[in-house]
């Protein structure tokens, strides 16, 4: 009689993370904002790791119901397109039914509210896109205001820039310094409405785990999201900069990139800050203090 292999507590988590990485090249595939929105969840659910190991193994009942959902993963496309018609093939909504089904298949029920934080900023980032949507009445009156301030933050690093309407879109003009003439519409997907949305998301699991005052979270709320807008405007303007020194195809280039790169940057800078802020407020005050008795 044959008996099954008994997984350690680490090996067990260890399998349970590769199998949760394995369908992001999927993903990547067919869809890479959703590929942004799993790689984080990803990174919440590696947060959870020693948590995880406390937990006892499932039923086998359970199991099977994990396994259901794991393969059902690959066909919850067909019900997407019937409330999504952009829905990719394997997207973000399959991920969240994948790792559901992980969840069931290695951990005990109990384990599934460890399982909220990654799969509820899964859920809401994936719907970032229908929120946004909804957004766009209330912000596009404002494109030309943004418009003009991005207008006046090139002026000011000697950009010779200037703001004209096509229309209703505001549109961004200006030579290079080739003499060649660079015109930019300014619309709503520009505003930076998407990152401000996904930034709020992760903000709010941070701060729902988080015993702060409500006045530290509101605090930082509004840094955190202002934060976001501003970060937005610098992409911008760094794109600008390069289509002016270094032509338009490497302005197209860098307008690929340097989103992901200032947002994960800012994201990871403000989080250190966030959790580090007692420690950082202690050192400045420490330094402060050490300049006083300097002085006397």
């Amino acid at each position: 009689m044959f008996s099954h292999p008994v997984l350690t507590p680490r090996a067990k988590i260890s399998l349970f993370y590769l199998l949760a990485l394995a369908p992001l090249p999927l993903i990547f595939y067919y869809d890479l904002w959703s590929l942004i929105i799993a790689f984080y969840g990803f990174l919440f659910l590696f947060l959870k790791s020693n948590k995880l190991q406390s937990f006892d193994s499932p039923s086998s009942g359970q199991k099977v119901l994990g396994v259901v959902a794991i393969i059902g993963s690959f066909f919850v496309y067909y019900l997407m397109i019937k409330i999504v018609p952009t829905a990719a093939f394997y997207g973000g909504a399959n991920y969240f039914v994948f790792v559901s089904g992980l969840f069931l298949v290695f951990f005990d029920m109990s384990a599934l509210r460890e399982a909220f934080t990654p799969l509820f900023f899964i859920a809401a980032g994936n719907s970032i896109i229908i929120v946004a949507d909804l957004l766009k009445p209330s912000v596009s009156p404002y494109l030309g205001n943004i418009a003009s301030l991005i207008v006046n933050v090139l002026r000011t690093i000697g950009l010779k820039a200037y703001m004209f309407y096509g229309g209703i879109t505001p549109i961004i003009a200006f030579n290079s310094q080739y003499g060649n003439l660079v015109l930019a519409a300014f619309v709503y997907e520009c505003v930076g409405v998407f990152s401000a949305l996904l930034f709020s998301i992760i903000l709010m699991i941070v701060l729902f785990e988080d015993p702060s005052s409500p006045k530290v979270r509101i605090s930082a709320t509004i840094i955190g999201v202002s934060g976001t807008f501003a970060l937005n405007i610098l992409r911008i303007a760094l794109i600008f900069v390069t289509d002016y020194f270094y032509g338009a195809e490497a302005g197209a280039n860098v307008h690929y990139v340097i989103g992901y790169v200032l947002f994960s940057a800012w994201l990871g800078l403000f989080l250190y800050v966030y959790y580090k802020r007692k420690t950082i407020q202690n050192r400045i005050q420490l330094f402060f203090h050490r300049a006083d008795l300097t002085k006397t």
